[in-house]
């Protein structure tokens, strides 16, 4: 593996620089973002991270980080170097964004490091560190020159560009800006539940098509994602956050949720899981959604549009059983069960699946969604799309690609099919 590395760094194609403001045309070129919670200079492939590159965090979580290596479809895949700012450092293989292959975690305190086979981000097989991929760095081309050439690179970029910062982002925006405000969540990596495959992707893209399409300013998206998206965080948000973004009557408010679902029979509620629920527990540690639903009615919005990109058959998103004996509950949301100015398009119906897909790295719904919203669904005239024609396209298309893949996965929408989602 290190040889086939050590050989990648001495042949790799130097690729052209991107060109244009938009990042989602950048196809097999090398350039550069700055973000407000990243750095990243390197290879791109359709808008997304794709081959060598180097990626530094300055968001507060992981504020020194920094990453070395391959990428695939915009995370970490093929063998890479992760440096910590406290000194550790992961030196291996990843499989979309985690560690997994062969590879040493290396201490800064004097702790042995951990060296072996890992999966899912945890040592599983642990072999001997007289050979390993740490100790066989020095004979790789030296990393530093790798960096120096893409800071190089990020140097010539930033010089040739016409525009700053701030004229950049203007080019990113295309929906028109208005009062809106918008809850992203996506929970994949599950504290006691199996995984909910691509959850994060799915957020983290609907967060970025609110303010590219959906007119809502940056500061006015609140993320949250796995251990961030705890029962505790999403409700502190639903009750603090949401209400000081919004102005009585006149805001109108995107809510998104990418993870589990689960039904109670024996009260005949649905439930959005949060990253530490335990289902024992269910009413303590999960998030009642008729109770959410009246709580942001109560802050007074405009509007409010629900993505639900979840299903409450008590299934993953690959048909696993979340809990032993769990049964689906056929619970029927109709319009008069919403609170005024309420629309939900949920990613199933009763007992179905919302399924994710490895070629698409979404979840279906998710996928088609997010092609409706940036208007690349060609079914529109005009740049104005209101629920009733994002429904019929999300739903027609999801329903079409699970077919050919052998499920059935139908969405559902209720509310006010004249309602504008995109201006």
């Amino acid at each position: 593996m290190l040889m086939a590395w050590s050989a990648l760094l001495f042949s790799q194609t130097v690729l052209p620089t991107c060109k244009g403001g938009d990042v989602r045309q950048w196809h097999s070129c090398r350039g550069v973002i700055d973000d407000d919670e990243y750095s990243y200079a390197g290879d791109f492939m359709m808008g997304k991270f794709d081959g060598r590159g180097i990626l530094e965090f300055t968001a507060d979580k992981y504020q020194g980080d920094h990453y070395q290596g391959e990428f695939k479809n915009g995370l970490k895949h093929g063998f890479g170097m992760y440096f910590f700012a406290n000194g550790d450092k992961y030196v291996g293989e990843y499989q979309f964004g985690k560690r997994e292959g062969k590879g040493t975690y290396s201490f800064t305190n004097g702790k042995p490091a951990l060296t072996g086979i890992w999966s899912n981000n945890a040592l599983v097989t642990k072999t001997s560190t007289s050979h390993t991929a740490n100790s066989k760095v020095g004979d790789l081309q030296n990393p530093e020159f790798e960096k120096k050439k893409i800071e190089t690179l990020r140097s010539s970029i930033l010089k040739d560009r016409t525009f700053d910062k701030s004229e950049l982002q203007a080019v990113k925006i295309i929906g028109k800006p208005r009062d809106a405000v918008a809850i992203v969540i996506g929970v994949q990596n599950y504290k006691n539940l199996p995984n909910a495959s691509y959850a994060i992707n799915d957020a983290s893209q609907f967060k970025e098509h609110a303010v590219r399409y959906l007119g809502v300013k940056p500061e006015n998206v609140k993320l949250l994602t796995d251990n961030q998206a705890q029962r505790a965080d999403i409700l502190l948000a639903f009750k603090y956050w949401l209400p000081a973004h919004i102005n009585a009557g006149k805001t109108d408010v995107y809510i998104y949720f990418s993870g589990h679902g689960l039904s109670q029979e024996q009260v005949k509620q649905q439930y959005f899981l949060p990253f530490d629920v335990n289902t024992d527990l269910l009413e303590e540690t999960a998030i009642n959604q008729k109770n959410l639903f009246k709580q942001i009615s109560q802050a007074g919005a405009k509007s409010v549009v629900v993505f639900l990109d979840t299903c409450f058959s008590g299934t993953n998103r690959v048909g696993q059983t979340l809990v032993q004996n769990q049964r689906a509950v056929n619970l029927k949301l109709n319009t008069d069960a919403l609170p005024a100015g309420f629309s939900v398009l949920s990613a199933a119906s009763n007992q179905q699946v919302a399924y994710g897909d490895d070629s698409l790295q979404h979840g279906i719904f998710t996928f088609f969604l997010l092609k409706a919203i940036s208007g690349e669904q060609g079914a529109q005239s005009t740049k104005q799309m209101n629920m009733g024609q994002l429904a019929d396209y999300v739903t027609q298309k999801t329903r079409q690609f699970a077919l050919n893949n052998n499920k059935q996965q139908d969405p559902k929408f209720i509310g006010d099919k004249q309602q504008l989602v995109v201006y």
